[in-house]
């Protein structure tokens, strides 16, 4: 085994487990996020949710490489989460401001 496939192997095997610490990290603010969402007024809702948004977002991501588990399809489903999720947080937050001022 030379020295290149050594660090070749030990980069792989550091990504790994780097990204499973990730993902379990991951988790916890996810149910940080949950807990935010099911207590609280409108706006801590919003923020809640759009926290979970964002963590399952990047942990779909995560699943979709191929270094890790390849699933196929998890990449596009994480795309279109973390656009959508952006785009109606924004929305949400437009048109919460603009109830207030009635």
């Amino acid at each position: 085994m030379s020295e290149a496939e050594f660090l070749i192997g030990l980069a792989d095997a550091v990504f790994f487990w780097a990204a499973l610490v990730f993902m379990v990290a991951a988790t916890a603010a996810g149910l940080g996020a949950i807990r935010m969402a099911l207590k609280g007024e409108a706006v801590t809702s919003l923020m809640g949710v759009s926290a979970f948004t964002t963590v399952a977002g990047v942990s779909l991501y995560l699943i979709s490489l191929p270094e890790l588990f390849n699933v196929g399809f998890a990449r596009d489903t994480a795309i279109a989460l973390l656009v959508v999720g952006s785009v109606g947080t924004i929305l949400f937050a437009r048109l919460f401001r603009t109830g207030e001022k009635a």
